[in-house]
C-alpha cells in the first residue's frame, strides 16, 4: 500500500500550486529526500517541472545513456506520471490548491511545503487545523531523537522496529567510543545506503 503526498510550493502571492507523489511519502523517505536533495528554488522549480510522480528519488533525470521508465527505473531516479508512464502532461502538471483543502483530502497523509523563505514545512494530512505547518527539519530530527540516534545521512525509507533497534544499538556502542562523534555516525548512513 502506498503512502501517498503532496509536494506544495508557495508563490509570491501565498497561494500554493501542488504536485503528487504516489509512494514513500513518510518523513523518513519523501521528506528526508526533499530535504537533503531539493534545498533551493531552483531544484525545486526542476521538479514541479516535470509534474506528478509515482516515486520521489534524488536525482531527477537518468543519464542519457539509461533505459529509465516505471517498469525499469534507474536506481536513485525519480519517476514521472508523465516522463517514465506516458501519462497526458496536462493531467500531471502541477495544480492551484489550498492547505486547508489538502487537509480534508481522505487519501493524502503528508502534505511538503516549499516555503517563499525557502524552508521545508509540513504536516500530517488531518492535522494542520489544529497544529499548523512544521518545520520539516525539527520533525525529522526529532523522530530520530525519539528513536534514539541521529538521522543517517543518505538512507531513505520506511525504519522497521528491528532496524530501528540495530541502529540505536550501534549507534550506543558507536558512542561508547570517545574519539568518534554524531556526524560520524551520521556519515556511515552514506556508506551503507540501502539503495
Amino acid at each position: 500500500m502506498a503512502t501517498r503526498s503532496l509536494i506544495l510550493k508557495e508563490k509570491e502571492d501565498g497561494g500554493y500550486e501542488a504536485i503528487y507523489c504516489h509512494s514513500d511519502g513518510y518523513l523518513t523517505h519523501n521528506g528526508a529526500i526533499l530535504l537533503d536533495h531539493y534545498d533551493g528554488r531552483e531544484r525545486v522549480e526542476e521538479l514541479f517541472k516535470r509534474g506528478d510522480l509515482s516515486y520521489l528519488a534524488p536525482i531527477l533525470d537518468p543519464e542519457k545513456t539509461k533505459y529509465h521508465t516505471y517498469d525499469n527505473p534507474c536506481s536513485n531516479v525519480c519517476v514521472f506520471y508523465g516522463r517514465d508512464r506516458g501519462y497526458n502532461a496536462e493531467d500531471t502538471a502541477p495544480f492551484k490548491c489550498t492547505l486547508e483543502e489538502i487537509d480534508k483530502d481522505p487519501l493524502i497523509e503528508y502534505a511538503y511545503i516549499f516555503d517563499k523563505n525557502n524552508t521545508w514545512k509540513y504536516f500530517e494530512v488531518g492535522d494542520f487545523k489544529k497544529d499548523g505547518l512544521k518545520s520539516l527539519k525539527t520533525g525529522l530530527d526529532n523522530l530520530f531523537k525519539e528513536w534514539g540516534f541521529p538521522r543517517p545521512i543518505g538512507m531513505y525509507g520506511w525504519y522497521s522496529n528491528k532496524e530501528i533497534e540495530l541502529f540505536k544499538n550501534r549507534y550506543e556502542s558507536f558512542n561508547k567510543d570517545q574519539t568518534k562523534d554524531q556526524e560520524e555516525f551520521r556519515q556511515q548512513g552514506n556508506k551503507e545506503s540501502r539503495f
